[in-house]
């Protein structure tokens, strides 16, 4: 790495998190004045009315950084392939889409089938044009492992070695990234649930995804998710326990659609984001095994997230973030390690065994208190 790719990486970080820690204040202006806020009461904690699209901020800072990155192009600093740069821009036009239409879910509360649909559209418009046009190309050593697109080719099992996706069908590749993409978006989102949870968990799985990338050669891919690490640390100034801002599902839905891209971007790193986003996923699973068993809908709002119960047993909101923190950053350093498949698979299953535990331990808790 040279000295200035080096300053390009800080740079990117750099400015998406002034972007975002010095556009905060006006944002949360402008949600009292509009009213975007969230009144005490409820599942809110809050003593007074909080502003709750501080997401706006956090897509300012985020959006600004990766387009100054082009500037770096020009200059001859960083090097992208075309097959990069188009990824790059359809990473932003479906943030952009799923930005805009879950900052009005912000304002006016959407049904929930018209944001599900806007999370599809985003995860087809990252697939781009390998949706018509499914053809390989060469890459830099002369390998056919280029597409038009934000494409899962492949993964890798345990046992089994890598799975192609592309080589079973293409159409199947498209069904398995849009899954991810919609999954891991929606996933960030019902974490939100805390002051400094989603923002923290997130920020620190891009660094878990950055590092990867830079561990791999693939300095110019490291941009991405280093700049939604700037916007996540200029939030948190604002967002760790007692908020001041929330992100609102527009920030959140963000957060979850730039990491799950990024998890692709370069070759599969789906197990490092899945290690780091292991808590809330298992957390998520386990609502919706409980909740359909129980005869409610997944979707609807509660306090059974694995945080809310916690608080509701004493702990305060920065002991559970900072476990949360613990875990994430613990099982991502995994992640991001040169290890085989069967480590990485075995810190899964610790960490499922470990978040199971905590679990079980809360509902039997819970189920004492109301006896």
């Amino acid at each position: 790495m040279t000295l200035a790719t080096a300053f390009a990486l800080v740079l990117t970080f750099a400015l998406a998190f002034a972007i975002t820690a010095t556009s905060m204040p006006s944002v949360m202006r402008l949600c009292v004045r509009r009213g975007w806020v969230a009144v005490p009461g409820g599942r809110r904690l809050h003593a007074r009315p909080t502003p709750t699209i501080g997401g706006i901020a956090m897509f300012a800072g985020f959006a600004v950084a990766v387009l100054a990155s082009f500037a770096l192009d020009a200059l001859g600093v960083i090097d992208r392939s075309p097959y990069e740069a188009l990824r790059i821009a359809l990473t932003l036009a479906g943030a952009t889409l799923l930005f805009a239409v879950m900052w009005l879910d912000d304002v006016v509360e959407l049904a929930p089938r018209p944001k599900l649909l806007a999370s599809v559209v985003a995860a087809l418009i990252a697939v781009g044009p390998f949706l018509w046009n499914q053809q390989r190309y060469d890459d830099a050593s002369g390998a056919p492992t280029e597409a038009l697109g934000i494409v899962m080719t492949a993964f890798n099992l345990p046992f089994f070695g890598q799975i192609s996706l592309w080589d079973i069908s293409p159409w199947l590749a498209i069904g398995a990234t849009v899954f991810w993409i919609v999954g891991m978006s929606n996933t960030v989102n019902l974490v939100d649930g805390l002051d400094g949870l989603a923002a923290g968990i997130s920020l620190i799985a891009a660094l878990a995804l950055a590092l990867k990338a830079l561990v791999l050669g693939q300095l110019s891919i490291a941009l991405l998710p280093l700049a939604l690490a700037g916007a996540c640390i200029g939030f948190l100034l604002f967002n760790f326990p007692p908020a001041r801002v929330f992100m609102g599902d527009s920030g959140a839905h963000l957060l979850g659609y730039v990491l799950a891209v990024s998890a692709i971007i370069g070759g599969a790193k789906m197990a490092a984001a899945l290690l780091v986003l292991g808590v809330p996923i298992i957390d998520v699973a386990w609502l919706i095994v409980s909740r359909t068993l129980g005869g409610r809908s997944p979707a609807q709002a509660g306090r059974d997230h694995l945080h809310f119960r916690l608080l509701d047993l004493g702990f305060t909101p920065r002991q559970i973030v900072i476990f949360y923190y613990t875990l994430s950053a613990s099982f991502g350093l995994l992640g991001i390690a040169q290890t085989n498949m069967v480590v990485k698979l075995l810190a899964l299953v610790l960490l499922g065994a470990v978040v199971g535990a905590v679990l079980l331990y809360v509902s039997h808790r819970t189920r004492a208190a109301q006896n």
